[in-house]
């Protein structure tokens, strides 16, 4: 009787193996994050205050550029922007180009982006440093590349 469970176990761990490695290579491995576990800890934190669990999903997946953009780098810029122009209310970093923001290392994020003040987009190149042992953009410049005005359309 003991040689027939060790027998029936042998082939039970078999197919679990054989199992375990056909869903292995359907798994893909996320790839290692250069941001510190600080940076990390603050963007999860961000994140958790997004209601809807849909787009919270949605946000973990960004790349890590726009998850530095959006929680580090942004506010900082509508603050470095309405010192330039008064009525700025609006911040864009990164477009939908993959290309368009580039984490440098876990201290620059540099990118493309647009902030609207009154009735004109501005749009610009930028560089935000961070301090990866906070977790918070340290500082943020910006050079104009054009802008255009428009005027708002009556319904």
């Amino acid at each position: 009787m003991s040689k027939r469970i060790l027998k029936g176990l042998v082939g039970i761990v078999a197919v679990l193996t054989l199992f375990a490695s056909a869903n292995a290579e359907n798994v893909t491995v996320p790839a290692k994050s250069v941001l510190s576990y600080r940076q990390q800890q603050v963007i999860r934190n961000e994140f958790s205050k997004i209601e809807s669990p849909s787009e919270r999903k949605m946000a973990m997946e960004w790349s890590d550029a726009k998850k530095v953009a959006e929680t580090m780098c942004r506010p900082i810029a509508l603050k470095y922007f309405q010192k330039q122009f008064r009525d700025a209310d609006r911040v864009f970093l990164g477009n939908v180009q993959s290309d368009s923001l580039k984490l440098q290392s876990n201290e620059l994020l540099t990118g493309t982006g647009q902030v609207r003040a009154g009735g004109t987009w501005h749009y610009f190149t930028f560089s935000c440093q961070l301090n990866p042992r906070n977790g918070r953009a340290v500082s943020f410049a910006a050079d104009i590349t054009r802008s255009e005005t428009y005027s708002r359309q009556s319904i």
